[in-house]
């Protein structure tokens, strides 16, 4: 299914980027997410007018000043209006600070479903974009893109909307108190323009590299941290912060990019209001003397000016932040459209319990371009233990996961008591199957909580009790904290064996029908492997189980076993038939099994 498209061809003209599709992400964005909470906000922007509103009654409280109280020697009404400046800041006040609690509350709800949104989408994505997709982008996604956007949620209506109100009340009084001192000092605001948009067409495409480069990084930093103990086992640290140090150049480099284009709109637009603003004190002046304005209308009108220009000067400012925003949510919709390629049909049914058939009909899979697997056939019947042997990259793993549908076959059909996979629902399907892999995924939580991940409405009883079926009792006994002893990331804490017994107990918690094991007892020793055995013994028990064999051991106990070389299935048969053949299994139980006869 073809991906809709939001990144335009960095060839389009730059004018389109800036206005077209930045307006089509904004539309799209209100739409979905903020629409919903349109009364609060709109009640939020009300605000921000009277904000503004509020501000541009002191000038004209100050004109009276000037011209009526001081003019007169009226201390009574100069006494009244300072107090009526006071009032006015008061309240100013006061609408500031609900303006910012219930600004930054809607900002934080819509970060909020933002986030559940695309961990809800990415969730359902199928195992064929992370293979393709560095978690450091992914968590670049989540955190960095979202805090940006969730900050300019706030901060971008409260600028826009309070300096566009500013802008409009300062404009309508000025041209009132002299409209033509105001033609002669707002002349230069063309050039604000031109500058402001020539910077922020710039900084859009400068913010999309920062976009990219921040994500590669975050990628390099992840995959670092998470491979630390090869990196120093190989005496690697040289060359990591060599690579490192590459990733970091790229990133500050394109920083750079966005601070050479916005380090342009301050001095530019402070330079014109300069400008603005010497116009209107040497013409006003000069109308003053001449006797056609009054001190205190001068006075109101450079307040004013001040008014109208320091919101353009804030609202260019603003322009790193908005094209930050832009790039941020223009990132998170392409995710957002990244549909799954593994899903449920439109007429797939629910399975609630299964008899553990499994069928291989002329399965073709291949990973992009490569085929891994040509023409698959077997039949597992329930309760039935196939292993699957045969060299590294043959295709066995790549079986596996297609039981499950963590990849679909763009030939042939997986069978699952005579129903196609494809008609199923995914999630009940994938309850039908247990899985214990060779470095399955530990969490950085407690021993129990490992275990009950299994079955999450399991109780403690059951967990121990599957603890014990799976040799794990033992050990967590030794443990500081028994049960409670918290494991460290991926379980770093534990001993290949103890991590292999822990993924078990949770699949005997879970007890599905159906059981795909590649087992982890190649690079243990003998005890070990005996524990683990044992383990696995009981997890088998009347259920249909596909194994990846590694060891002569589960190759004996397999009921079948289908040698698989080159995607195809070679050679079938039970291990003493297979044996008596003389073929390619004979041949590779002699290289790899012969030692352990």
């Amino acid at each position: 299914m073809a991906k809709r498209k939001l990144i335009l061809d960095t060839t389009e003209s730059m004018s389109r980027i800036g206005f077209r599709h930045g307006f089509k992400l904004l539309s799209r964005f209100y739409k979905e997410y903020a629409h919903s909470l349109r009364g609060k906000l709109l009640g939020i922007w009300c605000l921000h007018v009277l904000f503004a509103a509020g501000l541009v009654v002191p000038p004209y409280l100050v004109k009276e000043v000037i011209d009526r109280g001081i003019a007169t020697k009226n201390i009574s009404l100069i006494w009244s209006l300072a107090g009526a400046i006071m009032g006015t800041f008061v309240l100013v006040a006061v609408v500031d600070k609900i303006r910012s609690f219930w600004g930054h509350i809607l900002a934080q709800r819509i970060a909020y479903n933002l986030r559940n949104d695309l961990y809800s989408h990415l969730q359902r994505m199928s195992f064929k974009f992370y293979d393709n997709t560095s978690t450091g982008e992914l968590l670049s996604r989540m955190v960095d893109d979202l805090s940006v956007v969730q900050d300019v949620l706030y901060h971008g209506p409260q600028n826009i909307i309070g300096n566009g109100c500013m802008l409009l009340f300062a404009g309508i009084l000025i041209f009132t108190l002299n409209w033509k001192l105001a033609l002669a000092s707002l002349a230069v605001l063309p050039a604000i323009f031109l500058i402001d948009y020539r910077i922020f067409l710039t900084m859009f495409k400068s913010a999309r590299k920062v976009r990219k480069a921040m994500a590669l990084f975050a990628g390099r930093i992840e995959e670092n941290f998470s491979g630390m103990r090869i990196i120093q086992s190989f005496v690697r640290e040289k060359h990591e912060m060599r690579r490192f140090e590459r990733e970091n150049r790229q990133h500050y480099q394109s920083r750079i990019g966005v601070i050479r284009s916005m380090s342009w709109i301050f001095p530019a637009s402070i330079s014109i209001l300069g400008v603005s603003l010497a116009i209107a004190l040497g013409y006003g002046s000069f109308q003053v003397v001449a006797g056609v304005m009054t001190v205190g209308t001068l006075t109101a009108f450079v307040m004013y000016l001040q008014r109208f220009m320091s919101p353009m000067v804030e609202l260019s400012r603003m322009g790193e932040s908005v094209v930050r925003f832009l790039a941020g949510i223009e990132r998170y919709f392409e995710y957002m459209d990244n549909h799954p390629d593994v899903k449920d049909s439109s007429k797939a049914v629910g399975i609630a319990d299964t008899k553990g058939e499994i069928q291989f009909e002329e399965v073709w899979f291949r990973y992009d371009k490569d085929t891994v697997l040509k023409g698959i056939n077997f039949l597992v019947h329930p309760g039935e233990t196939l292993a699957l042997v045969g060299p590294s990259g043959s295709g066995k793993t790549t079986i596996t996961r297609l039981i499950p549908r963590f990849y679909e076959p763009y030939r042939g059909r997986v069978l699952l008591d005579g129903k196609n996979i494809a008609d199923l629902k995914l999630h009940p399907l994938r309850s039908q199957i247990g899985m214990v892999m060779q470095n399955d995924f530990l969490f950085s939580e407690n021993l129990l909580n490992n275990i009950a991940y299994g079955r999450l409405d399991s109780s403690e009883e059951e967990i121990m009790e599957a603890a014990r079926k799976a040799n794990v009792h033992g050990f967590a006994q030794e443990l500081p904290q028994a049960y409670d002893t918290e494991i460290g990331e991926r379980g770093v804490k534990l001993s290949e064996g103890q991590a292999q017994r822990i993924s078990i107990a949770r699949a005997i918690l879970r007890d599905p029908p159906i059981l795909i094991l590649d087992e982890a007892t190649s690079s243990v020793d003998s005890e070990t492997e005996i524990l683990i055995q044992e383990a696995l013994d009981r997890l088998k028990e009347g259920k249909t189980c596909i194994v990846i064999a590694h060891r002569l051991s589960t190759v004996l106990r397999a009921d079948r076993i289908l040698f698989i070389e080159n995607g195809q299935v070679i050679e079938e048969g039970n291990h003493q038939q297979l044996l008596e053949r003389g073929g390619r299994y004979a041949h590779f139980y002699n290289l790899q099994f012969n030692n352990l006869d």
